[in-house]
């Protein structure tokens, strides 16, 4: 892959065809396909600069979002042949998977890396924690929900202002997480003022990017909960 070939195409060029071809080898879901670091390797090879190192990214990426290291290298393997009609160097495939594996180490921090909010599998603790240590749950589950139409870089950015905002909004020991793609999950207590919060929500960050707020009462049962949860965070 060098730079007279690198030159040839652009980032935006590259990425495609590679998105086409990852789904032609069995990429089973489109919205998890686009990530920044996708955008990183396509722009790296363009430029020839450290493209290990960009593989790396992806890498770590592809772990964080749940995906397996096959699956991964197969996606990589459909990047090498759109870019460059040849099957993934040894060097490029190691990086991959030295990033993959070096998130997966990072995956007990239970931050997704994007937004810094709580992933999904901290709700569920979360949530374990707090049936286990109460009869009575008197909690809710604020969610904010973006526009399903957005394409999936607009969507990144949006996300990545609400989970700052979010973070600034909720200071006082509630979890904010990621509940699925473009939505995210407040778990707070049931306090006097959540209804002018909500409102405070709608027409601040909410109405800023396009989002849909509205809470809901956490069920009396922990399964329960853990449906509703999953339920929120099923893809449209």
């Amino acid at each position: 892959m060098g730079e007279a070939e690198a030159g040839t195409v652009s980032a935006r060029g590259l990425r495609t065809p590679w998105e086409r071809r990852s789904r032609e080898t069995g990429w089973a879901s489109p919205e998890d396909w686009w990530t920044p670091a996708v955008d990183l390797v396509c722009t790296t090879f363009v430029t020839g600069g450290d493209l290990a190192g960009a593989c790396a990214r992806l890498g770590e990426a592809r772990a964080r979002s749940g995906i397996g290291i096959g699956r991964a290298i197969t996606d990589l393997a459909a990047f090498t042949e759109v870019a460059s009609r040849v099957e993934p160097p040894l060097e490029l495939v190691r990086a991959l998977a030295e990033g993959w594996a070096e998130a997966g180490r990072d995956r007990r921090t239970h931050l997704d890396p994007l937004t810094g909010l709580g992933t999904p599998e901290y709700l569920r603790t979360r949530l374990g924690e707090l049936y286990r240590h109460t009869d009575e749950v008197s909690h809710w589950l604020v969610v904010v929900m973006l526009d399903p139409g957005l394409d999936p870089w607009r969507r990144a950015a949006r996300m990545i202002v609400l989970g700052y905002e979010l973070s600034r909004f909720f200071t006082r020991g509630e979890s904010v997480c990621l509940l699925g793609k473009g939505r995210i999950g407040v778990l707070t207590p049931d306090t006097p003022s959540l209804e002018s919060d909500l409102d405070r929500l709608r027409t601040g960050p909410g109405w800023e990017q396009g989002a849909a707020v509205w809470g809901t009462p956490l069920p009396a049962g922990h399964r329960e909960a853990l449906t509703l949860i999953d339920r929120l965070g099923e893809r449209q």
